[in-house]
């Protein structure tokens, strides 16, 4: 994976084929308006796995990490997603998942600036 906001995203960051769909579907404006849903609502989702990090509450941390998987995977965001399905599915320590959230909320920036790009590049 590339650590750096310049060139193409890696291959498996976005999911561009469900991309390409939407942009058929709705156009530009209206992925705009699904990609601006997400960039306001995800730092809250984030901000309630923490908490419930905090609490050591297993199974709603596992039903939070369901729904921020859906929200990554309905604006393609596929590498961020299948992270956060593997804290719903799977069975992890604390440790190792606390890192593995904070790895994640530090890399969201990246996937986000090039999911805008994406979107961007193909303005009408």
């Amino acid at each position: 994976m590339t650590n750096t906001i310049s060139g193409a995203p890696p291959d498996d960051m976005l999911n561009e084929k469900l991309l390409e769909q939407y942009a058929e579907l709705m156009g530009y404006e209206g992925m705009s308006e699904m990609y601006e849903a997400f960039a306001e609502n995800i730092g809250g989702y984030l901000a309630l796995l923490r908490r419930l990090f905090d609490e050591r509450d297993y199974t709603e941390s596992k039903r939070q990490a369901h729904k921020m998987k859906g929200a990554c995977r309905s604006v393609g965001l596929k590498q961020l997603a299948s992270r956060m399905e593997y804290l719903e599915r799977e069975s992890w320590n604390w440790d190792e998942a606390s890192q593995m959230i904070e790895q994640w909320a530090t890399e969201l920036p990246l996937h986000q600036l090039h999911l805008k790009r994406w979107l961007n590049a193909r303005r009408i």
